[in-house]
């Protein structure tokens, strides 16, 4: 599915972007926030009617022998992906022009100057064979103060008591009815033993425990290169700066490794990219909890992650960006941080890859219809009169690439010579867009980083991205439908080598829990599914 964009091109590259400094006290978000509310937008439902429409001309003109019919469906999706691709590249190489004039610091260069001090919060289950590398690679960052706290969401794999042996680690006093363990080998290092919350609750959990001002999530199985907190600390030096995120790359993808990694690998490249020219629009709608970071104060004053959403990460920033901006909050921007890089595994089997994303993008369509009247919504400026509806149409668009895919198909079997050069002229027309945008998003990042990618030969894969790799992500689009309607809740992240191995018998390592109910944001709207 095309990367969606943005806003519009009234970044125009001589006027400097301006940091938004509050010289009086916030506005408060508990207050009664102005909401647009309305029903799921009409042109969402018009645009469902166009696919429809669009097939049955699609179809009518290949039994009528009418060439234009066919041209105008399977042409418009091509149009509009290009569109989409061509603002990308234009914001993200605006964005990457004024990242190097300004110097930004490279990954594995500390910033210069004190950096705020950070929690790193790190919510597990069942992640005994991963835990200790991602750690180890928080432990070894310098240039600013930091704790690491990790929720252990009721891990049953041994992973708790491997933590305890590990680090010496013993009971501190807690007063919330979870056992917290310290490290005596570490005092930065903190266990909070919970029983199974489910994610956005253990992350609300050692949020409560954070004793910094600044927080970032990371996942259990994501490293952090040298370097790394240090830079995405540094971002909030700017007081209008509310979340950033890191820049992450697929760990698995170097020599030996999996073809599947690989493909992710350039997936993940190229959303980081886009994702700076958003960022300089100011309509970014992501920060990866696998490695994003956020003012404590803000993030408990908008009540935590959401304990109902399967993309926590995804939800909070649309809860950021709907209460913030429509409070007049100066303090509400989203950020990314280039320099700030994080390696993590990325599925090896098509199966797991498919699981992993019918959740993702499940999560995508139920935050879209939670947030259903942020879309047009003009106080939100160009997130709400431009990259919403975009993301509306995303939303739907797998199922226009399918049902184009099947009329060009059975226009190149049709026999008819006038179909079959129609097809492959939009056939290769595609492919050579998607060649020309990934020689673009290539070229803009060794410009920005040089050779900061591993040494595998990446071409075969951006070449064969559309042929092979994109159907994978179309099986979890449709499967996610169903999901989506059905609201199933699921976090668990499997790890895509090996098994477990049996739980470490530790002496005196036993942890005991209180049950508790529900500690994490619930919005108020009922949740029963994608459409109530």
């Amino acid at each position: 599915m095309t990367p969606v964009l943005l806003g519009t091109l009234q970044i125009a590259e001589h006027v400097p972007r301006q940091a938004h400094v509050s010289q009086s006290p916030p506005k408060s978000i508990n207050a009664t926030v102005p909401s647009e509310r309305r029903p799921f937008p009409f042109f969402a439902y018009a645009f469902a009617a166009l696919i429809a429409a669009s097939f049955t001309l699609g179809m009518w003109g290949l039994l009528r022998e009418k060439r234009e019919a066919v041209l105008a469906v399977t042409g418009g999706y091509l149009i509009y992906e290009v569109g989409v691709s061509g603002l990308l590249a234009v914001a993200a190489g605006i964005g990457v022009r004024r990242r190097m004039r300004s110097g930004g610091v490279p990954a594995g260069q500390a910033p210069e100057g004190e950096v705020p001090p950070m929690t790193v919060l790190i919510a597990a289950y069942n992640e005994r064979l991963c835990i200790e590398a991602t750690i180890e690679s928080v432990r070894a960052q310098a240039g600013l103060d930091f704790e690491i706290l990790v929720a252990s969401d009721g891990s049953t794999d041994g992973m708790s008591e491997f933590l305890i042996a590990r680090y010496t680690m013993r009971p501190a006093p807690s007063d919330s009815g979870w056992q917290i363990l310290i490290s005596e080998a570490d005092p930065r290092l903190r266990l909070l033993a919970l029983p199974r919350l489910g994610k956005g609750n253990a992350l609300n959990a050692a949020l409560a425990k954070a004793n910094f001002d600044l927080v970032a999530t990371l996942d259990a199985d994501t490293r952090l290169a040298p370097g790394a907190l240090a830079s995405l600390s540094a971002t909030f030096r700017d007081s209008s700066v509310a979340s950033a995120g890191g820049f992450i790359y697929i760990r698995n993808a170097g020599e030996g490794g999996p073809w599947l990694a690989r493909y992710q690998y350039w997936e993940y490249l190229k959303n980081f990219m886009w994702r700076v020219g958003l960022v300089e629009m100011d309509v970014c709608l992501q920060v990866s909890g696998a490695f994003g970071a956020f003012r404590a104060a803000i993030l408990r004053e908008l009540g935590g992650f959401d304990a109902a959403s399967s993309v926590e990460d995804y939800e909070i920033i649309f809860r950021l960006h709907e209460r913030l901006r429509v409070a007049g909050r100066a303090d509400r921007r989203v950020e990314v941080a280039p320099g700030a890089v994080a390696l993590t595994d990325g599925p090896e089997t098509p199966s797991a890859f498919i699981a992993q994303r019918t959740r993702w993008f499940a999560g995508f369509l139920q935050t879209m219809w939670d947030y259903r009247s942020m879309v047009g919504n003009r106080r939100l400026g160009a997130l709400g009169w431009l990259l919403l509806p975009i993301k509306c149409i995303d939303a739907l668009l797998p199922i226009w690439g399918v049902l184009s895919l099947s009329i060009l198909v059975a226009a190149l079997a049709s026999g008819i010579e006038a179909f079959q050069i129609t097809a492959a002229a939009l056939f290769g027309g595609k492919v050579l867009i998607e060649l020309a945008n990934a020689a673009i998003v290539w070229s803009f990042h060794r410009a920005m980083f040089g050779d900061r990618h591993f040494a595998v030969r990446m071409w075969p894969y951006i070449l064969t991205e559309g042929l092979i790799f994109h159907w994978f992500r179309q099986i979890a689009v449709l499967r996610a439908y169903v999901r989506a309607f059905n609201r199933r809740q699921n976090w668990d992240q499997p790890r895509w080598r090996g098994e477990s191995p049996a739980p470490p018998e530790v002496e005196g390592s036993e942890i005991s829990c209180k049950p508790a109910g529900s500690i994490g944001y619930v919005p108020p709207r009922a949740r029963r599914g994608l459409f109530p």
